[in-house]
């Protein structure tokens, strides 16, 4: 029996044009009036995320890939899990390549939660840094900062960030298995984005934690999602789901795949269809 289910925001419940499929805000209230708990797990800060979801909705939002879960009406913190200070600095000795952004997801309490380095850069117009304009800070370095930091996030071509990549793995030697890696395309210039969190850093653990906080196993928990952020989740949960737009990783270790996209409301018509079978 479904008890709790997680559902991904970009590419899952949000269009391609980044627009919330309008089924989403009632079919919460078909799953809170079916006993089971909606939850948003997205690799999104939690500002973004609220602005998607909705102010006024009572729903619980697992942010930075399972590093923070605030309430999406109160913004009351229910869970964090930063980074050490002593990872951040071992991953950013590697922030060599001038044509690549750098930053840090924090959670403060000044609302900014996204630090970045200045470089050379003339202008951050467009790029994704300037996603997080009114809550982002330049620094001159990581050296001081205020702040936990929950996740690395370097934007830049594909090629750079795999070299990135790379050359960090290569250079950390064993201590690589102490991080996850997420390679992905965004929107924004300059269009392709690598995360880098702790290996606890996971929607996963963020999903593990939340049920283990209501006493609901496992088993009892569904989720949907698109990415390889969402492989971890979907793989060890009761019931996996993928959408069809999903990256093929995560196609192969879901338990269904949506017979819709995300920008014909593939992920409501699936959850509906096998959870009310509606």
């Amino acid at each position: 029996m479904i008890k709790m289910l997680s559902m991904d925001l970009d590419e899952t419940l949000l269009s391609t044009d980044k627009v919330m499929t309008e089924s989403f805000r009632p079919f919460v209230e078909k799953l809170k009036a079916n006993n089971i708990i909606p939850v948003v797990a997205t690799g999104r800060e939690f500002y973004t995320a609220h602005r998607f979801v909705g102010e006024d909705l009572e729903i619980d939002l697992i942010c930075n890939n399972g590093n923070i879960i605030k309430n999406n009406k109160t913004g009351k913190l229910e869970f964090v899990n930063p980074m050490s200070k002593e990872d951040v600095d071992l991953i950013m000795s590697f922030d060599k390549n001038d044509k690549v952004y750098s930053t840090i997801h924090v959670a403060r309490e000044d609302g900014i939660d996204l630090l970045y380095k200045k470089k050379n850069f003339k202008s951050f117009e467009g790029v994704y840094v300037d996603a997080f304009r009114g809550r982002n800070l330049g620094l001159d370095n990581f050296d001081d900062y205020e702040g936990h930091p929950l996740s690395i996030v370097f934007a830049g071509s594909h090629d750079d960030l795999v070299e990135l990549r790379r050359t960090i793995k290569d250079g950390i030697g064993e201590d690589k298995d102490k991080f996850n890696f997420h390679l992905m395309k965004i929107k924004r210039e300059p269009k392709w984005m690598l995360e880098i969190l702790q290996k606890n850093g996971d929607k996963f653990f963020g999903i593990k934690k939340y049920a283990e906080n209501r006493n609901i196993k496992l088993e009892e928990v569904a989720a949907i999602g698109d990415d390889s952020n969402d492989k971890m989740l979907v793989e060890n949960v009761g019931l996996g789901f993928a959408m069809i737009n999903a990256v093929d990783v995560l196609k192969e270790v879901a338990d269904v795949v949506s017979d819709y996209d995300n920008n014909n409301d593939g992920a409501i018509k699936i959850l509906d269809k096998v959870l009310f079978g509606d």
